[in-house]
């Protein structure tokens, strides 16, 4: 008896250290399939056709082949892909393939590696936090900003003519199933055209990237409250000076269909980025779908008095960090795509858990890296231009307060 239960308790505590093991043999043979794959297109790219074959049946023989067991298991239609897909670059490297070709397969088969890892390990826990964060941060913001603008245009209708208020409302309700409409509409044209799904996703990113970006200085040009209020106010004033329904109407739609585009292509690509952490995404948007109707009422309830500044520094830097992210996505999903050139860099890029690198889009290509490089830079310039400007501006208050009271 005593000896089963020593068994047994062997067998227990041997088991997660053996599966242990194999995880860690298995990142091995991935980072090792990365580097064969790096100087495949390298002997390729030299014109030396005989090395590169050589080195992409070294990584599928010595390498993939061992990850095949454990990934079988899991996907046996990504294991059947991927097999495909190695036999095909063979293939098109023995039959001479045009450079851009052998470039795109290898750029392609690099990238799927990332999913296989998702699929053998565990996503973590920055992972999932960041992209409940993302998910509440893009709901909660793009709601806010349509509330905001919606609060302040009915004060002034209630103090101009209450009877536009309705118009109004109307116009903005019906702005929210012909955002997602268009949205359907932009998913099912890109498939219907036959785009591939590396470049369908890329257009896809790249246009989110754009608006986040956008989106993110737009907020960061509003971090002060009295610039802010000024802007809603400039809103105001343009619907009210027109004064009839048609146009309140037209206001109240385009000020909340910008937004739910907006949120749906940003949804879009983070379930792109988030594969396996779905769960996650929606928890964060469930979340930020009860914050923002609590916030929606106390807008409409308490109006300026509201805090805003923390919510606008906090939600400008959850937009940067994803934006860069998307932006990575973007140009590897265009590299897979064969439309940008792939420069891989392994040996110096740190070891990332697959789903934090998804997400951050943060790849061993140096395309990618410098895409998120320029984008920070960017940031960082706009960041020291409102940082100089605000200084300015305090100093000529400071220079007008000492004037008046010299005089």
């Amino acid at each position: 008896m005593r000896i089963s239960l020593a068994l047994t308790l062997l067998i227990f505590l041997t088991v997660p250290l053996r599966l242990s093991g194999e995880n860690l043999r298995t990142e091995v043979h991935l980072d090792q399939i990365h580097r064969l794959l790096a100087e495949t297109w390298r002997a390729y790219e030299a014109g030396d056709p005989e090395t590169a074959f050589r080195l992409a049946r070294s990584a599928y023989l010595d390498h993939f082949e061992l990850v095949e067991i454990p990934l079988r298991l899991v996907d046996a239609e990504l294991t059947l892909d991927m097999e495909y897909r190695f036999a095909r670059l063979r293939n098109r490297i023995r039959m001479g393939a045009p450079a851009p070709e052998v470039r795109r397969l290898i750029a392609s088969l690099d990238r799927d590696l990332l999913q296989v890892a998702k699929k053998l390990e565990k996503p973590g826990v920055v992972a999932p936090l960041f992209t409940a964060l993302s998910s509440f941060a893009v709901l909660f913001r793009e709601g806010v900003e349509a509330f905001l603008i919606l609060s302040l245009l009915l004060a002034f209708l209630q103090h101009h003519d209450p009877r536009l208020r309705r118009p109004l409302l109307w116009g903005a309700v019906s702005a929210v199933p012909a955002g997602l409409l268009t949205w359907a509409l932009m998913i099912f044209f890109l498939r219907v055209a036959g785009v591939a799904r590396e470049i369908m996703e890329g257009i896809v990113a790249l246009l989110a990237a754009v608006l986040l970006v956008y989106v993110t200085l737009w907020v960061l040009r509003r971090l002060d409250l009295r610039h802010w209020m000024e802007f809603l106010r400039a809103r105001a004033w343009e619907a009210t000076a027109v004064g009839s329904a048609g146009a309140l109407a037209g206001l109240g739609f385009l000020s909340v269909y910008r937004e739910v585009v907006e949120t749906a292509l940003f949804y879009q690509t983070l379930s792109w980025m988030t594969e396996g952490m779905t769960s996650w995404l929606w928890t964060g948007a469930g979340l930020g779908a009860v914050a923002l109707t609590i916030t929606g009422w106390a807008i409409f309830s308490l109006g300026r008095k509201l805090p805003l500044r923390p919510f606008l520094v906090g939600a400008a830097t959850v937009m940067m960090v994803l934006s860069l992210g998307i932006v990575g996505n973007a140009v590897r999903a265009f590299q897979s795509a064969g439309w940008l050139p792939f420069s891989p860099w392994t040996g110096v890029f740190p070891k990332l858990n697959p789903f934090v690198a998804d997400l951050l889009g943060l790849y061993p290509v140096r395309e990618t890296l410098w895409a998120q490089a320029l984008l920070l830079a960017v940031y960082l310039a706009f960041g020291l231009g409102f940082f100089l400007k605000k200084r300015r501006a305090e100093a000529v208050a400071r220079e007008q307060e000492a004037y008046a009271d010299r005089r």
